[in-house]
C-alpha cells in the first residue's frame, strides 16, 4: 500500500511538473489537409457528395466535411470502377475525429479484417492507411434473397505535416506535441472505400465485375493520385 502511494504521488507530482514546463498550447498554425477535393486527377473523375445528416447531427457544429465519389471510366456502359472519398476535418473540439469502426458497424458492416497498408507514393515516400474487410448482408434485386457484399475501407489521420493510420498512434502524438512544443493538431481523418462487386452484375451495382484484389489496387490508385492533392505532407511543390 506504501509503495502504490509513493508511486502515485510521484506521477502528479511529474505530471504537475510537465504542465508547468511544457509551453503554452497553441494552435498548429494550419491543417494537414486542404478541404477542397479536386474534380478530376489522372484516371478518375468526381461527383461532389454531402455528408450524411447523422453525421452532421452527431458531431461538433465546428467540424468540417468534403466528400467526392470518383469514377475510373471503363471502356464500355457499367463497367467503371467507383470510390467514394470522405474528409472529416475537427474543429475546437476533438470529438470531431473518432475511428471509424464503430461507424461502420453502426452502419451494419461487420469488420472481417484489419491490417495496416503502406501506399507508395511519389518521391518513393509511403502513405500507412489502416485497411478494413467489411461484409454486409443486402437484399437481392427482387427482395426475396440476401447476399453478402463486401468492400474495402482505407482511412488514415492526417495533421500538420505527419499523418497515421492508428488511433492510439495520433492520441499519442497529439498529447507529445502539446507537452513538447506547445502545437494543438487539428487533425483530418481521411477515408476512401469501394465496394468488392464480384457475384454482383453490373446493372445492380453500375461497376465492372471487380475482385478483392483488385479493388485494393483501384482504392491505392486513387490514393496515389488524389493524396497529393490535397493533403499538404505529399503535395508536390510549385515548378
Amino acid at each position: 500500500m506504501l509503495t502504490r502511494s509513493i508511486a502515485f504521488v510521484l506521477l502528479t507530482a511529474t505530471t504537475v511538473w510537465l504542465c508547468k514546463a511544457s509551453p503554452e498550447i497553441r494552435s498548429s498554425g494550419e491543417t494537414g489537409v486542404s478541404m477542397q477535393l479536386p474534380a478530376r486527377v489522372e484516371h478518375f473523375v468526381g461527383t461532389p457528395g454531402k455528408p450524411d445528416p447523422a453525421e452532421v447531427a452527431i458531431l461538433p457544429k465546428d467540424t468540417e466535411f468534403a466528400k467526392m465519389s470518383y469514377r475510373r471510366e471503363g471502356a464500355a456502359p457499367l463497367r467503371d470502377d467507383i470510390a467514394h472519398v470522405s474528409i472529416v476535418l475537427a474543429g475546437a473540439d476533438r470529438r470531431s475525429i473518432h475511428r471509424p469502426e464503430v461507424c461502420l458497424q453502426g452502419q451494419g458492416w461487420t469488420i472481417l479484417a484489419s491490417r495496416v497498408l503502406p501506399v507508395n507514393m511519389e518521391g518513393g515516400r509511403n502513405l500507412r492507411v489502416k485497411d478494413l474487410y467489411l461484409s454486409k448482408a443486402v437484399p437481392s434485386p427482387d427482395g426475396t434473397t440476401t447476399r453478402i457484399m463486401r468492400a474495402h475501407y482505407l482511412y488514415w489521420f492526417a495533421g500538420a505535416g505527419i499523418s497515421t493510420p492508428e488511433h492510439a498512434e495520433r492520441t499519442w502524438i497529439t498529447l507529445r506535441d502539446n507537452v513538447l512544443s506547445g502545437i494543438n493538431h487539428r487533425w483530418a481523418y481521411a477515408s476512401v472505400m469501394g465496394l468488392v462487386t464480384e457475384g454482383f452484375s453490373p446493372q445492380e451495382t453500375g461497376e465492372r465485375n471487380r475482385t478483392d484484389e483488385e479493388t485494393e489496387a483501384m482504392l491505392q490508385e486513387l490514393i496515389r493520385e488524389l493524396a497529393p492533392k490535397f493533403q499538404k505532407e505529399f503535395m508536390l511543390p510549385a515548378p
